[in-house]
């Protein structure tokens, strides 16, 4: 109903946008993102050429016309709340009628980040609890996994999140683990080549130590309300992490909204909450979804991205601080509310 609200207060003022990429969009993101859960060095910000995006390749470029861009390394030279005023990147590209693929499947994308990172650790990761099944356990295409993966036992033994040995036998540590775990291969290629659509454009607005923070913190705040809302349910995978980003992403249109031009911000905003609106509706129709961590990261990541996310008038901004301080005190309360839940209120 909240989502319902915020788009019938976007739509009270008329703007146009692509509606054709944002109806593909919107499909392509619903589908990749319904998961079975359950088991950059830029050059310094310049201006150059008309009002068409420029190509970032190697690390190096910049935006043109009226989207100044910044971000990666570079951008943290100018700390937390600082930067090129103007400095707002589109969610995705539209350099001409056919873009190449790098643009369509990872837009501005660049192998000095966060983003490249972390999907080589995951695929790794898959290929190491592939191994695992294979050589202790029962393959690694495990009969069971009808998508192509280890087995339940596998991941178990990889540290997927488990309650009762998180509550009993301290194992704090499958809290963090599940990140960088996937059931089946299918589980993996979705929550990558979604990651893949928006983690570049965000590590570009924000940097690279926020997004890796924010996408660590909405993964564990994930992992938190499964281990309370499913306790008896073995749950892998990032999808938490992605549902973080997307409540950062709206906790940062929020706070810039008058700072970024008015169509972009209302396309923006329409696609973020057409896909949780989306995915909120598949996760209710199907038992193998992790809802808990989907809602648990997105939380998460909201609460957090008010202390990480970038301003890009800081200067203009006089709850700044409120802001920075309460992402943090939210993040604290997050954390101390799962461990008392977790034992006082212990789930069967």
């Amino acid at each position: 109903l909240l989502l319902l609200l915020l788009l019938l207060l976007l739509l009270r003022q008329p703007f146009s946008f692509p509606q054709s990429q944002l109806c593909l969009r919107i499909q392509s993101w619903s589908l990749l993102m319904a998961n079975v859960h359950g088991i950059g060095d830029f050059a310094a910000p310049g201006g150059g050429g008309g009002g068409e995006y420029s190509a970032l390749r190697g690390n190096q470029g910049a935006l043109g016309g009226q989207y100044a861009a910044g971000g990666g390394g570079g951008w943290d030279q100018f700390g937390m709340d600082q930067g090129p005023q103007g400095a707002y990147i589109p969610i995705f590209r539209r350099r001409s009628a056919l873009p190449d693929l790098i643009d369509l499947y990872a837009p501005w994308f660049f192998s000095r980040s966060f983003i490249f990172f972390i999907t080589i650790v995951e695929i790794g990761m898959q290929i190491v609890a592939m191994m695992v099944g294979h050589f202790f356990f029962d393959g690694a295409l495990s009969k069971t996994n009808q998508l192509g993966g280890p087995s339940p036992l596998t991941l178990r033994y990889m540290g997927a999140k488990y309650t009762p040995l998180i509550r009993d036998d301290f194992e704090y540590w499958r809290l963090v683990t599940p990140i960088f775990l996937h059931a089946n291969i299918m589980h993996l290629a979705m929550n990558l080549f979604f990651l893949s659509q928006v983690g570049y454009t965000f590590e570009l607005r924000w940097g690279s130590w926020q997004i890796a923070l924010l996408f660590l913190l909405s993964g564990i705040s994930g992992d938190m309300f499964s281990a309370i809302g499913n306790p008896g349910v073995d749950s892998v995978g990032a999808s938490g992490c992605l549902f973080g980003l997307l409540g950062a992403d709206i906790v940062y249109m929020y706070i810039n909204w008058d700072f970024i031009p008015k169509p972009l911000a209302q396309c923006e905003m329409c696609i973020i909450c057409g896909l949780l609106l989306l995915n909120a509706m598949s996760g209710g129709s199907s038992n193998t979804i992790d809802n808990y961590a989907h809602f648990g990261g997105f939380v998460g990541g909201a609460v957090a991205s008010f202390s990480l996310v970038k301003l890009l008038r800081p200067e203009e901004e006089p709850r700044k601080d409120l802001y920075r301080k309460g992402g943090l005190i939210g993040t604290l309360a997050i954390w101390i509310s799962f461990f008392l839940a977790l034992y006082l209120f212990p789930a069967e």
